[in-house]
């Protein structure tokens, strides 16, 4: 929940750098291997470091992939203030 939180916070204030470092210190802190993960969503684990690094560009079904694998999903909602 405080990952939710966390990267939905990031993901509306910051930059996609920002988003993706964050996502990486949210992977960092779970109890799973990195090496596990990046084997689940089928990349290296430097792979991974790479795409969630200040220069990554993930494509959006990878992305999507990693997000899956935390438990996590993409949404698109209106802007409440619009």
């Amino acid at each position: 929940e405080f990952a939710v939180e966390y990267l939905t916070e990031v993901l509306q204030h910051e930059t996609q750098e920002a988003f993706l470092i964050a996502l990486r210190h949210v992977i960092d802190a779970r109890e799973e291997s990195v090496s596990e993960l990046a084997e689940e969503i089928g990349v290296t684990r430097q792979g991974l470091y790479k795409m969630l690094s200040e220069e990554g560009n993930p494509r959006l079904s990878t992305l999507n992939q990693l997000l899956k694998s935390l438990g996590m999903q993409m949404r698109i909602i209106g802007d409440e203030a619009a």
